[in-house]
């Protein structure tokens, strides 16, 4: 299982790193909807939280090995702050879907 969280976290990295240059592209060729943009930029940022989503677990389950108390502590605030931003990309994404249907 840990074999197939690391290779969901780095494929969740890469796809960034893919999302980043179609964002880059959109944004210089302005040939891209903005509501595609949006959507891009929507799930660049749920990337970013299942990455660091994924590398908070794999830390705490080695530190909990050692320590089983490690387990009932507070989320670390990057944690949280990632967990806002992927709830912000998922309103992102929902927001690019909703726009174009409400204006066509």
């Amino acid at each position: 299982m840990r074999t197939f969280f690391n290779i969901l976290q780095f494929a969740s990295i890469a796809f960034a790193i893919y999302l980043s240059y179609q964002i880059f592209l959109g944004i210089s060729l302005d040939q891209t909807k903005i509501m595609d943009l949006v959507a891009d930029v929507g799930t660049l940022l749920i990337c970013i939280d299942l990455t660091v989503f994924l590398w908070h677990n794999k830390r705490l389950q080695k530190q909990s090995v050692q320590d089983p108390s490690v387990l009932t502590q507070d989320v670390p605030p990057v944690v949280k702050i990632t967990r806002k931003i992927g709830h912000f990309g998922i309103l992102l994404i929902i927001t690019s879907w909703i726009v174009p249907m409400i204006n066509g």
